[in-house]
């Protein structure tokens, strides 16, 4: 058995969808079961979620879903987190996570990680439309979300874990045209980012 678990949040639970294919975790899904009988995806996603909420259930999910009956059993891990944790709350200027937090809690992710598999990797926030905001109250800023993103970058390279640059790639194109309403991806947007999340999959032999 062949089985992925992708932590996240309303990115990655496929919220702004209008195609109804559940994100770009629902079209990954749609790539990898059919090709083989046992091959099982699971989306982890939960709104609202970001770094701390997926620290604190990590180990209960993985243990619920990781299947080590025969020896050649593989589990995967994909987080997808950064968005929420910038989140400035009643203002600009007090992130959901502060960044030493952030940083702390992406290397203790990636210990816990290690202890079901060692293939993991990280998929970094996208940009958002700043015309939104505030968001009940709150902000979503990119200048901060590209922060956040060089921080996920940074680990996973010193820890040599998979990153996958969303921001990079969407911030240098006209990716508002990929949002459904500012923050969540449209159906473009989605399948924009299932593209690149398949291809750097495969290129680092964690998909086929």
């Amino acid at each position: 058995m062949f089985s992925i678990a992708v932590f996240g949040d309303s990115i990655t639970f496929g919220i702004g969808d209008t195609e109804n294919k559940r994100g770009w975790v629902g079209r990954l899904r749609e790539y990898f079961e059919p090709k083989a009988k046992y091959n099982a995806l699971y989306n982890l996603g939960i709104p609202g979620n970001n770094s701390n909420d997926i620290l604190a259930r990590i180990d209960l999910e993985c243990l619920a879903r990781r299947s080590n009956s025969y020896p050649d059993d593989r589990f995967a891990i994909i987080i997808a987190t950064g968005v929420n944790d910038t989140k400035t709350l009643g203002g600009k200027t007090k992130p959901q996570v502060k960044e030493d937090k952030f940083e702390k809690n992406i290397k203790l992710l990636i210990r816990k990680s290690r202890k079901y598999t060692n293939e993991i990797s990280f998929v970094g926030p996208t940009p958002v439309d700043e015309s939104i905001n505030p968001v009940d109250g709150n902000f979503f800023l990119n200048k901060r979300i590209g922060i956040y993103n060089e921080i996920l970058k940074k680990v996973c390279n010193q820890e040599k874990v998979v990153f996958i640059d969303l921001f990079n790639d969407w911030i240098a194109n006209n990716y508002k045209k990929l949002l459904s309403d500012g923050l969540h991806p449209n159906a473009n947007g989605y399948d924009t980012i299932f593209r690149k999340i398949k291809k750097e999959l495969i290129s680092n032999n964690l998909l086929t």
